[in-house]
């Protein structure tokens, strides 16, 4: 059994605040401790659920959150900054499935921890095809050109239920309750690190009740960015990329990879 995990850092255990979530901040590397203490969990889990290949790829940021030293060694790592189209790299239509660990709401979703969709400097609300969408969607269809399932979400119960509601029939982990943008009732690490363990051996037992998620094209991506002045740096073209306001970007295409490639850039 293959499988695939995309780790975000937001809806990690023990993590609220900004200055955990960045280089260079006072507690980014105690951040990274439980990042990586977390992504053990999930490993072991998948080991005892019978995985015999699991590649995980840390989605965060620069894509170097992880403490290298301290990892699972019975799994693989993709580590530093990946573009849009390769935003999962090795992956492929033999994967049994996937995890999404560690991610949190949507853009604009009220008491949810760290809630944006891609990146907060940029972006204040998305919607494709006329629906508001996050990171859970845009990844979730990205497994799905791959005919490849996700089966398990994890973060905040706001995450949760944005899964569930995307998703449909997806299992969900809550690390934390979110009481706003900063603040949380947290779960203790050494607990979570027990729960999430048996999380993914119920995600791999359920896995055949699980749909890839699929939505065909055309697509269009409304962006709605942080200031007029982000929006200024755009190219537009009138056709496939339209600046509707001073703030709304509208990016049209038939292929998913592509839109993406040139709206979230």
């Amino acid at each position: 059994m293959k499988i695939y995990a995309s780790v975000d850092m937001e809806g990690i255990t023990g993590i609220v605040l900004r200055e955990q979530l960045m280089r260079g901040e006072p507690l980014y590397n105690e951040a990274r401790h439980l990042l990586t203490q977390e992504v053990n969990a999930v490993v072991e889990g998948l080991l005892e659920a019978g995985a015999k290949h699991i590649v995980v790829k840390d989605a965060h940021a620069t894509g170097f959150n992880f403490i290298p030293e301290l990892l699972h060694p019975d799994a693989l790592y993709c580590m530093g900054g990946t573009p849009i189209a390769e935003r999962f790299p090795g992956l492929d239509s033999s994967f049994d499935g996937a995890l999404l660990i560690g991610y949190h709401g949507m853009a604009g979703t009220r008491r949810a921890v760290r809630d944006h969709t891609m990146s907060s400097a940029s972006y204040q609300y998305t919607e494709l095809n006329g629906n508001p969408v996050g990171e859970i969607v845009l990844d979730a269809m990205l497994f799905g050109l791959h005919d490849v399932p996700v089966l398990l979400v994890t973060g905040d119960d706001a995450t949760c239920r944005e899964a569930k509601q995307a998703l449909g029939t997806v299992h969900t982990y809550e690390t934390k309750t979110a009481l706003g943008r900063h603040a949380a009732l947290l779960k203790p690490p050494r607990k979570v690190y027990s729960e999430i363990r048996e999380a993914v051996k119920q995600a791999i037992a359920g896995r055949d009740a699980c749909r890839p998620l699929v939505i065909p094209g055309p697509y269009e991506l409304l962006l709605e960015m942080n200031s007029t002045d982000l929006a200024d740096r755009r190219y537009v073209d009138g056709e496939t990329s339209i600046r509707l306001d001073g703030v709304r970007m509208l990016y049209k295409d038939t292929d998913f990879v592509r839109l993406l490639s040139r709206a979230l850039v």
